[in-house]
């Protein structure tokens, strides 16, 4: 019979640190499985498999760490928000609901800013070596990104050890995702601009794959479309859901002479009547660069938006807009990253990709800059 010794023992050691990783592979069980087992997880594990990581976190001398347990029984004192523009009314509005809402439980907010993708992953990278409790996600929705595989591996891993990762907006990712009828809202906003008379529309889009932009467009063109309506291609533009490229664009579009009747004018010469801006800041803009050029908006040209940021109703004239509910949409995000973790979990499971639709029919709100024809 062979003699067990302690060298034997000594041998399973690593010579660095044991990490959660190296448990888990010697006891055959999943990451998940031995951060809830090590970290006292709220959710069960079967015996044999609480066995197995128990004698292989022995052997390997293993110790767990504090903040991760915190994390994995959802005790963690902060939650991560990364926003793309903190500046811009829509994240700020956010960005404010998603305080309010963790601060009623006791939980603070570190917000971080990240522009792009490429910033996003880094930004998730530095946050998860921070151990928050959770991770909000609202930021640049570029579905084709390049860095959407390693965003998804980073907030595995993050889960695997018991965090939280939510998006403001589903990208499609299997995380749970705070969403909103996009198209829906598209839809309807463009079929009040038909209804109001209007016929001749310049469009203010974001990026092609930017996927709010992708969906409302899409709406929108399809309504335009079934009403006998061809948006003239050369005053379709990409504003890029900025007041300042909003207001460029409709800039340029009056320096080509699309805008006024006229020779050149877009519709044949007959130019613009309106302005479909799928977000409101760059309505907001437009408004401005209409005025720059001698056009008042909401008299001589309709102007719509989408969101209902606080400052549509503030602007002159007020702004027609799809509303969005930004303050449920901040506590809907921060509720399931404090959810209990059993029910998060098997909520998960069962749907793959869990979406919270805080809204599935936007209500429109009619204003001063969309007065019927």
């Amino acid at each position: 019979m062979a003699q067990h010794t302690d060298k034997d023992d000594r041998a399973d050691k690593p010579s660095s640190p044991a990490t959660l990783m190296d448990v888990a592979a010697k006891a055959g069980v999943s990451i998940a499985t031995a951060s809830r087992v090590l970290n006292g997880s709220t959710r069960k594990v079967r015996n044999d498999s609480y066995v197995k990581v128990m004698e292989a976190a022995t052997k390997l001398n293993y110790r767990p760490n504090a903040y991760a347990q915190a994390v994995a029984k959802g005790t963690a004192p902060n939650i991560v928000l990364l926003v793309s523009d903190i500046s811009d009314p829509y994240f700020a509005s956010v960005s404010q609901s998603v305080v309010k809402a963790a601060g009623e439980q006791g939980v603070s907010v570190t917000i971080g800013v990240a522009a792009n993708a490429k910033a996003e992953l880094e930004s998730v990278r530095k946050s998860v070596a921070t151990r928050p409790r959770g991770i909000i996600i609202s930021e640049s929705e570029y579905i084709d990104a390049p860095e959407r595989a390693e965003l998804e591996r980073e907030l595995r891993q993050y889960e695997a050890s018991g965090g939280r990762a939510v998006f403001i907006l589903n990208r499609n990712l299997p995380f749970p995702a705070v969403d909103v009828a996009n198209e829906v809202g598209a839809r309807a906003i463009a079929k009040l601009f038909v209804d109001s008379g209007y016929t001749r529309p310049a469009i203010l889009k974001g990026d092609d794959n930017h996927r709010s932009s992708k969906e409302r467009l899409a709406g929108v063109m399809d309504v335009l479309g079934k009403a006998g309506i061809t948006v003239d291609p050369r005053v379709i533009a990409n504003g890029r859901f900025s007041r300042t490229e909003g207001y460029a664009a409709i800039m340029q579009m009056a320096r080509a002479g699309l805008l006024a009747p006229g020779g050149d004018a877009a519709y044949d010469g007959a130019g613009i009547d309106s302005v479909i801006a799928l977000n409101d800041v760059m309505g907001i803009g437009a408004m401005t660069a209409l005025r720059a050029n001698g056009i008042e908006p909401g008299r001589e040209v309709g102007i719509t938006g989408f969101g209902d940021i606080p400052y549509s109703a503030d602007v002159h004239p007020s702004l027609t807009t799809v509303h969005l509910p930004l303050a449920e949409i901040g506590q809907a995000a921060v509720d399931c990253v404090l959810a209990d973790r059993d029910d998060a979990g098997a909520a998960d499971s069962a749907a793959g990709n869990r979406l919270i639709f805080v809204q599935s029919a936007p209500d429109i709100v009619l204003r001063e800059s969309l007065p019927r024809r």
